[in-house]
C-alpha cells in the first residue's frame, strides 16, 4: 500500500505545478567517481527544499510553481574539503525534465587545476576578451558560456600602487578596535568588483600604517547579516568596556540599498536583497548602537552607494530602475562618517588599480601620510581626487561627504 501512494504522488507531480530536477555530484578525478554527502541548496525564492547527494552521487530537486524552461539562479553545492568546478551551471540553471544537472567538485587542492582544465583557460584567453592589470595578470575572463573572476579562484588581483610598499610605523594604537565588512558575491545581486580587495588592503594599512594589533581588527568577507550583526555587537561590547578611552573603525565595502518610501539607508549582507528591506542591516541602526557605546571616537569609512546602483553604474538586479536619493543616516555618540557617494549616485570601481575608487584614494591618502593626517586632510584629498577621476571616466561625478558630530572634528587625527 505505501508503495502505490509513492508512486501516485510521484505520477501525481506535475498536476501540482513541480518541476523536477534530476542532477549527479561528481568528483572531478581519472575515475570521474560520484560524490556523496553534498548539500544542495537554492535560494528561497525559488520554493525548493534542501537535498542531499545519495552514495551515487544522485540528488533531486523538487520546485514548487515553477515550469520547464525557468532559470535557477545561485544554486548552492557544499561538501567540507570541496568547492564546484563548473561554477556556471550552479550560476544559471534552466529547468528541464530531459538533462541532467552535473555538478562537478574537487578537493581544494586541486581546484585550480581542475577549473584550469574544465575551462581550457588557455584557449579561452586566446579567443575571448581578456582584461589585464598591472604586470599582466588576469582579472577577468569573460567568454560566450561563463564569466567569472580569476582572482576568486586562485590568482591574484592586479597590484596597484597602493597595495605595495606599505608604510610601516612605529605607533601602537592599542585601544583602537577595527570591523572590516567586505562583501563581493551576493548570492542574489551583482557581485561588487574587488571588495574583498578593498577590505584586504585596508586591513594592512590598519595593522602597518595605523599600527592597530592584529587582535584588535575583524576582518569578515562575504558578511551575511548575522554575521554583520555579531561583528557590530563584537565592536560595541569591547568600546564600552573601555569607558571612552577607545576608538572604532568601521569599514565597509559592498552593496547598500535604499528604502524607497522612507529613503533611509542599509548595508546589504551577502544573503540580502533589494525586494525585502529587513535583509539589510539599517545604517542609522548601525549609527546608534555604536552611538551609545560610549567611544572615544568611531571613524566609518562606507565605500557603497545607497542609490540602488552598482559600481559600474547599472541597477540592482531586483531594483525597478529607479535611482532614489537616500538620507545619509544619523550619526550618534562622538563620531565621523566618511561615504563615497551622495544619496543619489553610484560608488564606482577603479577598474585599473583593482579597488572601489573611494577605497583606491582612501588608502592612497594613508601612504602618502604615513596615517599621520587630519581627518579634515583626508575629508579635502578624497573629495577632490574622487570627484575628479569619476568626472573622467564616468557621465556621471561621484562626491564623497565627510560629516561629524564631534566639535572640530576635522582636527582629529587619525592616530591617537
Amino acid at each position: 500500500m505505501r508503495k502505490l501512494i509513492i508512486l501516485l504522488l510521484f505520477l501525481c507531480e506535475p498536476l501540482f505545478g513541480q518541476v523536477v530536477q534530476y542532477g549527479k555530484v561528481m568528483e572531478w578525478d581519472e575515475q570521474g567517481c560520484s560524490l556523496s554527502g553534498v548539500a544542495l541548496t537554492v535560494p528561497s525564492v525559488h520554493d525548493c527544499q534542501p537535498t542531499v547527494s545519495d552514495s551515487k552521487g544522485g540528488f533531486r530537486l523538487c520546485f514548487s510553481e515553477h515550469n520547464v524552461g525557468s532559470v535557477v539562479h545561485n544554486i548552492t553545492a557544499r561538501k567540507p574539503g570541496y568547492d564546484v568546478v563548473n561554477v556556471h551551471v550552479t550560476r544559471s540553471w534552466t529547468l528541464t525534465t530531459e538533462d541532467t544537472l552535473t555538478i562537478i567538485m574537487a578537493p581544494k587542492g586541486k581546484l585550480k587545476e581542475a577549473r584550469t582544465q574544465y575551462y581550457g583557460l588557455s584557449r579561452l584567453m586566446e579567443l575571448n576578451q581578456l582584461w589585464m592589470g598591472e604586470g599582466g595578470r588576469a582579472i577577468e575572463v569573460e567568454s560566450p558560456v561563463f564569466s567569472f573572476h580569476i582572482g576568486r579562484y586562485g590568482a591574484d588581483v592586479a597590484a596597484s600602487d597602493v597595495d605595495v610598499d606599505i608604510p610601516t610605523t612605529k605607533a601602537v594604537n592599542d585601544k583602537m578596535f577595527v570591523v572590516i565588512i567586505a562583501n563581493e558575491f551576493y548570492q542574489q545581486e551583482q557581485d561588487v568588483p574587488y571588495a574583498i580587495h578593498d577590505g584586504e588592503i585596508f586591513k594592512e594599512y590598519c595593522l602597518k600604517t595605523l599600527g592597530v594589533p592584529e587582535d584588535n581588527i575583524h576582518l569578515v568577507t562575504d558578511a551575511t547579516l548575522n554575521n554583520m550583526r555579531f561583528e557590530v555587537d563584537w565592536l560595541s561590547g569591547v568600546l564600552e568596556s573601555h569607558q571612552g578611552e577607545a576608538r572604532g573603525i568601521f569599514y565597509y565595502s559592498g552593496h547598500g540599498i535604499p528604502d524607497e518610501v522612507s529613503r533611509n539607508a542599509y548595508l546589504m549582507p551577502v544573503d540580502g536583497y533589494v525586494g525585502n528591506l529587513d535583509s539589510g542591516y539599517g545604517l542609522d541602526a548601525l549609527y546608534s548602537q555604536l552611538g551609545e557605546a560610549g567611544a572615544d571616537a568611531v571613524l566609518y569609512f562606507i565605500d557603497a552607494c545607497f542609490s540602488g546602483a552598482t559600481r559600474d553604474g547599472n541597477m540592482l538586479a531586483q531594483s525597478r530602475g529607479v535611482t532614489v536619493n537616500s538620507k545619509a543616516g544619523v550619526l550618534q555618540g562622538k563620531a565621523v562618517a566618511f561615504t563615497a557617494a551622495q544619496g543619489n549616485e553610484a560608488a564606482y570601481v577603479y577598474q585599473e588599480k583593482s579597488h572601489g575608487l573611494f577605497t583606491y584614494y582612501l588608502l592612497k591618502k594613508l601612504k602618502e601620510t604615513k596615517g599621520d593626517s587630519t581627518i579634515g586632510e583626508l575629508a579635502d584629498y578624497l573629495n577632490a581626487n574622487v570627484i575628479r577621476m569619476s568626472a573622467e571616466v564616468r557621465p556621471k561625478s561621484q562626491h564623497p561627504t565627510a560629516t561629524g558630530t564631534i566639535e572640530e572634528w576635522r582636527e582629529l587625527k587619525l592616530v591617537k
